[in-house]
């Protein structure tokens, strides 16, 4: 009888191990499908995460950082001597610089003229330039400074006050539509309905993250240059997010 126990035992355990071996076996055509969990034979490429923070509703609102330069200015008309200075002045200026707009000018013993460019410095360096031109009272050009506009660190500064001594003056107060593309431009619509009116001068750059934000020099009506960012989100709708007076003697050269 103890015999026929032991045996049953037996008989029960192998057809156990049996089973339990046949529960691990892998077919031959999905061991090709088998993935790794831990090693791979290359390196996965690694994506930059831009950060977002969540509002109440759920939706991914920007944060700023990894701008990207806008190469599609579009030069303003000035008038012939305003052009015909630039172009005596760049010559003596180290670099290569293409003329946007004439944003703003000091009075001195003679004349300071900040003219905005796109250019390219001798050590290689590219992008937005704010380009200053000195005229002597004999109406001669003396020197040419760029300074370059840095779009993750530009400079800003209390707005201008009203009659100043030897402050710059921002030329004009500009006009709308001066935006290379239509959603940028309708965006910039959207949300410029302030007590200060913005009027383009160049569209600095743009941020892609959940949607796109954008980045503006801007004549104000209230006589600053402006630093606006506003963002729009992959519906089309637009947000500001920014709004700063340039601080223009940062840019002057000197």
């Amino acid at each position: 009888m103890k015999k026929k126990i032991i045996a049953l035992i037996g008989i029960t355990t192998l057809a156990v191990s049996v089973m339990a071996g046949c529960q691990k076996l892998t077919p031959p055509e999905a061991m090709s499908e088998v993935q790794p969990a831990t090693q791979t034979s290359e390196a996965a490429p690694v994506t930059e995460v831009t950060e977002t923070s969540e509002t109440a509703e759920g939706e991914d609102k920007p944060v700023l950082g990894g701008w990207e330069l806008n190469k599609d200015y579009t030069p303003h008309m000035i008038d012939e001597e305003e052009e015909k200075l630039f172009e005596e002045g760049v010559k003596k200026a180290s670099g290569e610089y293409e003329l946007i707009d004439l944003v703003a000018t000091q009075l001195v013993a003679g004349t300071n003229y900040m003219y905005l460019t796109y250019g390219k410095a001798e050590d290689g360096t590219e992008g937005y330039a704010m380009l200053v031109l000195y005229k002597n009272l004999q109406g001669e050009v003396e020197s040419a400074n760029a300074t370059f506009i840095d779009i993750n660190d530009i400079k800003t500064a209390a707005p201008l006050g009203e009659g100043a001594t030897g402050a710059w003056a921002v030329r004009g107060t500009g006009k709308p539509g001066m935006l290379p593309e239509q959603e940028a431009q309708e965006s910039f619509d959207a949300i410029n309905t302030g007590d200060v009116m913005y009027n383009p001068v160049a569209l600095l750059g743009t941020q892609v993250v959940s949607g796109l934000n954008y980045k503006a020099l801007c004549r104000g009506n209230d006589d600053n240059l402006w630093v606006v960012t506003w963002y729009r989100n992959t519906q089309g709708e637009a947000e500001l997010l920014s709004a700063e007076t340039l601080d223009i003697g940062a840019y002057s050269g000197r």
